[in-house]
């Protein structure tokens, strides 16, 4: 008993502190909490981050000692004793915390239903993310345990459908409550992240079942499917069935119907189309490379079943990251908007720089391959660990250049589409600035390296086969490097000399003659710098340029810009080009009397 009041002191403390605090708050700015349009002092943030963490922590601990008494209640083997420090730490929980929480709730309320402001403050959004996000992922795993236990794959315990129940109701009561006058753009991180978990739930959970499928179906598992085989299919039908309910109720339900604002596009591009992609890329290749060596390598298990034993897996990931990287594709191209965004870019080149290291580090392994086969005088086909080093840098080439070109291709279409918008944009330049001052680094590292190991091999009496071997990591490294960061410096020269307006040129079909043509020509459209140059060098005019709000669906070209102007003869022109096409408009200067 001297235990169970001593652990109670702390937290009296605490209450008592809180309960001070709440009425010297409530005091101190009463007449300004029904004055929603009174300015908010500075000391509102501060207020509202100890108020919010506190509830917050009297949450977590009040739920945390109901769920312990709930789960004695459930548990037929738990007996209550008097000296049982468990008991007394959740009797303390559930009798101080929890009424403590109540009241600073109430005041909550009170306090946002007099001063709507409360419900905009970024400390209320807030605490709606964490404990949202802390009760969903625990009542996840309550509804796992319990779900899985009823299935009989795990034994009875009472925690876990009090851990299920409790921290179902926490998620429940905020959901509701966060949706009563709170904007719901500070509700989409919280959406965001349950998406994102539910999604990651469910398709771990898919994975390892059709794993354990393929199992059972080809005898990997040495188990039927009935008896002690049928678990290896409840469990993770367990894991989906969890996963898939808060994935619908956050994707299907919120975010799909919602509108495509940045956090969307991360979520749908970087973590669906993305992820799905780089884990079916990363499994197939391991699979590959699995049967390459089993085919023609050297492997090092004995039979078959041993050595494919993890390629089922494999293969549900494979599947399950195919399926996750079509469904967002679908979804992103359903309704693509024209515009092409920066999340995209980031994407795309994300992943063309994932396919870039991965072909990089399969032609490092070919050549390190073919010169420790060198020094080593025999056939690359006889030598096992050779042979297995040479397949996994094939997989790693055939996979990683297909990735990276496919990416780098829409990349460079976008590139010639429209030049202006994708040089200018931040992703692309960080892209080529880091793929060449990485290579170019590793470059100059690789060669002093190897410099290093030629002259310390010559000082010591020769340079030999041995001085092949030890260098044939950095001459690897080094011939790959050098290769990536030449293409890409080329790459970024001419993107910066495109930057640049080019010095005009008269055109020989289209000369310039004085005293004829138009004055001045203003054009409402798009033109890069070089073309608005190249545009006055073939019509001898001053051009002006507008930009429209609203790009045209497929800007004309110079030479069809300066046809326009030729067709009028003199005078100042007005050419407006838009959807229905390029019109070249004469205009007069308008003078006051």
């Amino acid at each position: 008993m001297i235990g169970v009041v001593s652990s109670l002191v702390p937290l009296v403390l605490l209450g008592g502190g809180v309960a001070a605090i709440v009425i010297a708050v409530r005091r101190r700015s009463g007449t300004d909490a029904h004055d929603p349009q009174a300015p908010e002092g500075g000391g509102q943030s501060v207020r509202r981050f100890f108020q919010y963490l506190l509830l917050a922590g009297l949450l977590f601990a009040a739920a945390a000692g109901v769920t312990g008494l709930l789960s004695r209640l459930l548990d037929t083997d738990d007996v209550l004793v008097p000296d049982d420090s468990q008991l007394a730490l959740e009797l303390a929980f559930t009798l101080i915390a929890l009424p403590l929480w109540a009241l600073l709730t109430w005041w909550t309320v009170r306090r946002t239903a007099a001063d709507r402001r409360e419900l905009r403050a970024l400390g209320w959004a807030a605490y709606l993310t964490l404990v949202g996000l802390v009760s969903l992922v625990v009542a996840m795993v309550g509804w796992h345990q319990t779900l899985s236990m009823l299935l009989g794959t795990q034994p009875y315990r009472g925690g876990s459908p009090a851990l299920a129940v409790v921290w179902t109701l926490v998620w429940a009561g905020h959901h509701w409550w966060g949706r009563r006058g709170t904007p719901r753009s500070h509700l989409h991180p919280l959406a965001l992240l349950g998406a994102v978990v539910g999604l990651g739930t469910a398709a771990a959970g898919l994975a390892a079942l059709v794993a354990a499928s393929l199992d059972q179906l080809t005898g990997l598992a040495g188990e039927s499917l009935v008896g002690r085989g049928a678990d290896s299919l409840l469990r993770p039908g367990v894991t989906f069935l969890v996963g898939a309910l808060v994935w619908v109720v956050y994707w299907v339900l919120d975010l799909a119907r919602g509108r495509r604002s940045t956090g969307w596009l991360v979520l749908v591009l970087l973590v669906g189309v993305g992820g799905g992609l780089l884990a079916a890329t990363v499994a197939l290749s391991v699979l590959a490379y699995d049967v390459l060596v089993w085919l023609v390598g050297d492997p090092t298990a004995a039979t078959a079943s041993e050595h494919f034993a993890g390629a089922p897996d494999l293969a549900g990931v494979v599947v399950v990251g195919l399926l996750v990287w079509w469904y967002h594709q679908a979804v992103l191209g359903a309704g693509r908007a024209a515009a092409r965004t920066e999340v995209r870019r980031v994407y795309e080149y994300v992943m063309a720089a994932v396919g870039l290291l991965a072909a990089s580090a399969g032609l490092v392994m070919v050549i390190v391959t073919l010169v420790e086969a060198i020094a080593a005088g025999r056939d690359l086909v006889v030598g096992g660990s050779a042979l297995n080093a040479l397949l996994a840098a094939l997989v790693l080439l055939a996979v990683g250049l297909p990735v990276w070109w496919w990416h780098w291709r829409l990349a460079q279409h976008a590139r010639a589409d429209d030049p202006a918008a994708e040089l200018a944009s931040p992703t692309r330049r960080t892209y080529l600035l880091v793929l060449f001052g990485v290579s170019g680094v590793a470059a100059v590292v690789a060669l002093i390296t190897l410099v290093y190991l030629l002259l310390e091999d010559a000082l010591a009496g020769g340079i030999d086969t041995e001085t092949m071997r030890s260098i044939r990591f950095p001459l690897g490294i080094l011939a790959t490097t050098s290769l990536l960061s030449a293409y890409h410096w080329t790459v970024f020269r001419a993107d910066r000399a495109d930057l640049q307006p080019r010095a005009p040129a008269r055109a020989p079909h289209t000369p310039a003659a004085p005293g004829h043509g138009p004055r001045t020509v203003l054009l409402v459209g798009t033109l890069s710098p070089a073309e608005r140059a190249d545009l006055a060098a073939r019509t001898g005019a001053d051009v002006q340029l507008w930009r429209p709000r609203a790009a045209a669906p497929r800007p004309p070209s110079v030479e069809e810009l300066a046809e326009a102007v030729a067709a009028v003869p003199e005078g100042d022109l007005l050419l407006l080009v838009d959807a229905t096409g390029l019109r070249a408009v004469p205009v007069d200067h308008y003078t006051s009397e």
